[in-house]
């Protein structure tokens, strides 16, 4: 895995860029004026970028770091072979059949379906730039399960121990990260319908529940090691963090500005 190192290193690059900039940023704050082109904006809504960024930033190096622990053998690589004998050891009737559904939900073809309908929906509700922001992260994100598994390269478990036959790299998992982007990014458009919070409460937990049951469903199958799925989650999440911050600064950059006088002005 050659490229761990270097996408190590990429990460550490990017965390010390978004650190110098915000402190560049903050460090203007106090002399932007109403009317300059920061000043126009919400503090609240100047601070989007910053925050969805830094939590992007902060993912993509902690999946990093998984990619480096397993190229170098550390702790967390460590793990891999325990977790997934454990599995084998405790698989039931039951439990199987739950990890095939689960596991087929959370598969290209599943996620596909779910977007198509996110997507058409939001279509039909004319709400372009949401129906733009289901696409773009699903496209990204199974480009990015092609990019990553070539480049890293990874062996699958050991084929005796598979309930599944599958041909491609093990890390990252394309269910993990797929999941995670794909319903990361449709509860984050739901979200945004301001629903009431108990309902907002639900989704969430809904959508929690789903991501980890398909990520624990190719553990338990033994088509992919805990770091796999552990790299998948966080770079998909890294993933949707970056589009949404993309579509809220489009969005504030939209929004007609407001004077110091009141009035409202094309920026």
């Amino acid at each position: 895995m050659p490229f761990a190192d270097v996408g190590l290193a990429l990460a550490w690059v990017m965390l010390a860029g978004w650190v110098l900039a915000l402190g560049l940023v903050v460090g203007r704050g106090a002399a932007v004026g109403p009317d300059s082109a920061l000043g126009r904006f919400p503090a609240a809504a100047r601070r989007h970028p910053w925050i969805g960024t830094g939590i992007a930033t902060g993912l993509f190096v902690a999946q990093a770091a998984v990619v480096d622990s397993v190229e170098d053998g550390g702790e967390l690589a460590a793990a891999d072979l325990p977790s997934h004998d454990w599995l084998v050891e405790h698989r039931t009737p039951a439990l199987t059949t739950l990890a095939r559904v689960l596991s087929a939900i959370g598969g290209a073809a599943g996620m596909a379906v779910l977007t198509v309908v996110a997507v058409a929906l939001l279509a039909r509700r004319r709400r372009w730039p949401d129906a733009v922001l289901v696409a773009v992260v699903a496209v990204g994100a199974w480009l990015m399960v092609i990019l990553t598994k070539g480049l890293y390269a990874r062996a699958r478990p050991p084929v005796a121990d598979r309930l599944a036959e599958l041909a491609t790299y093990s890390l990252p998992s394309g269910h993990a990260l797929g999941s995670m982007a794909v319903l990361g990014v449709v509860t984050v458009v739901l979200l945004r319908q301001r629903i009431r919070r108990w309902w907002a409460i639900v989704v969430i937990l809904a959508a929690a529940a789903l991501i980890v049951g398909i990520g624990l469903s190719r553990l338990y199958l033994g088509v992919h090691w805990t770091s796999d799925v552990l790299a998948g989650w966080l770079l998909g999440g890294a993933w949707v963090a970056l589009c949404v911050t993309g579509l809220l600064v489009w969005e504030n950059r939209s929004k007609p500005a407001v004077t110091s006088s009141g009035a409202a002005r094309t920026p």
